[in-house]
């Protein structure tokens, strides 16, 4: 890797990684213990993460897990109701 301006180039996969950065640069504030949910645009100066406490064995809070996870439990009652819909129409 090799830094261009603000971004990391990874020469292998030919990408720039603004997050890469990001990491690079607030290693020392950004843990892993807290949300790694992205606020704001990476390019954007203000562009930090949640930080708020993770629920255990994932990388977000309780409140982006509820965004990020779907329940396959609900998936699958979702997935029934629907069947159920279209045979009674």
């Amino acid at each position: 890797m090799f830094l261009i301006g603000k971004f990391i180039k990874n020469i292998r996969i030919g990408k720039m990684s603004i997050v890469d950065n990001y990491f690079k640069q607030n290693r020392v504030t950004h843990t892993f213990s807290s949300c790694q949910w992205p606020i704001g645009d990476p390019q954007e100066k203000e562009f930090h993460f949640c930080e708020a406490n993770t629920v255990p064995g994932k990388p977000y809070c309780k409140q982006h897990c509820d965004v990020a996870y779907i329940d396959e439990r609900e998936l699958k009652k979702e997935k029934e109701a629907q069947k159920n819909r279209r045979i009674a129409a």
